[in-house]
């Protein structure tokens, strides 16, 4: 799946810039490149691949791994195997989610920002909680919103499942994923989905800059928003 996805992202940024007949065409291309992908592997291969992870301690790809194997394919064994392993790993994989996440949070660098205002200065995680949230010029909290902790269920019928998206009340869906980068924790916020169900994209066209040096430059700089531990 990480395959199929670098393909798709990559291969969108150099079509972002093309008439609408090529953008077709590499579309088409693309599609069929999946399909080829998908077709070359069967339902014991995906489920076999999940228990390969899982035993690797990889337990996001064990469960997209079982999510294909559960979604795709006629042997109902496997598809309930495949099931009862979603089922038991995801609270594991909440549990470690929600641990990572854990603590005040500053925003660093403001990036891409495709609905204004959504980013707070900080974001705080409790055990069943987020809240976004100012500070005065006295240090004092403001708090913007709060939100409880409510993972995305999941669903079957969804070829791609991202186990760390969360709705909020106003069916907003949120997505939070930490990585270290240069020696420090970031934190990257996205708002996957805004309450009318629209979502938006960032096309990532720096992969095209004829200019070697210019475009190694540019491919180190961070294009999405993300916060650091507060002191």
């Amino acid at each position: 799946m990480r395959e199929m996805r670098y393909l798709v992202r990559h291969t969108f940024k150099i079509i972002a810039n093309m008439n609408k007949t090529f953008y077709i065409i590499i579309v088409l291309f693309v599609c069929n490149g999946i399909s080829g992908q998908k077709s070359t592997l069967n339902q014991k291969q995906w489920y076999d691949n999940g228990l390969k992870y899982l035993r690797k301690g990889k337990l996001d790809i064990a469960i997209s791994q079982f999510n294909l194997s559960n979604s795709f394919g006629e042997n109902l064994d496997i598809r309930r195997k495949s099931r009862e392993k979603i089922d038991s790993l995801l609270p594991i994989v909440h549990s470690n989610s929600i641990k990572q996440w854990k603590g005040n949070w500053k925003i660093k660098e403001l990036n891409y920002n495709p609905y204004p205002g959504t980013f707070s200065e900080y974001i705080r995680f409790d055990d069943n909680l987020i809240v976004f949230y100012q500070k005065d010029l006295e240090g004092k909290e403001k708090i913007i919103r709060s939100e409880s902790i409510r993972f995305l269920p999941y669903d079957s019928l969804k070829t791609e499942f991202n186990v760390h998206k969360i709705v909020f009340r106003n069916s907003e869906i949120w997505s939070f994923w930490v990585e270290k980068k240069k020696s420090q924790m970031r934190l990257y916020p996205k708002l996957e989905r805004d309450s009318l169900g629209i979502s938006k994209i960032l096309l990532d066209e720096r992969a095209i800059i004829g200019n070697r040096k210019l475009r190694e430059k540019e491919l180190k700089k961070e294009i999405y928003t993300f916060y650091v531990l507060a002191k």
